[in-house]
């Protein structure tokens, strides 16, 4: 259901899909929503199974800061920011860094993050950036 609705916002948001859904694994679209364009930053509004709705939230960009369970991030792209942001990040929260299981603390400034919030639930999946060579 979220990966419907986030497919409709962009390729950026089909990060929100993937990464809101457990058991996907790595997400092939994570580095495309960087490139593209995608959102930075979206609120959606989604029917749920129980006949009601709920709010999902994507936030993307790139880590500034990480302390204790805050999360700042500019929001925007390679090349430009939109704005500069501070989540709280539950303790609960469901982290990945380059595919593997990660803490909060285990995120550096200028990883590429795509945060997805949910009600309860809290996806942060983020990757290191790709080391330029000088050859």
């Amino acid at each position: 259901m979220i990966a419907a609705v986030c497919g409709v916002v962009g390729a950026g948001a089909g990060i929100a899909g993937a990464g809101a859904h457990e058991g996907h694994g790595k997400s092939r679209h994570f580095d495309r929503g960087f490139h593209l364009g995608g959102p930075v930053h979206a609120d959606l509004v989604v029917p749920d199974h129980q006949g009601g709705f709920r709010t999902v939230t994507l936030d993307r960009g790139a880590v500034k800061t990480v302390s204790g369970d805050q999360l700042t991030i500019a929001e925007g792209t390679k090349k430009a920011t939109y704005k500069d942001v501070t989540l709280t990040i539950p303790a609960t929260a469901k982290i990945r860094r380059n595919g593997d299981s990660a803490q909060l603390s285990d995120l550096q400034a200028g990883d590429l993050v795509s945060i997805v919030t949910t009600g309860d639930k809290t996806f942060v999946k983020a990757k290191a950036p790709r080391a330029k060579h000088d050859d």
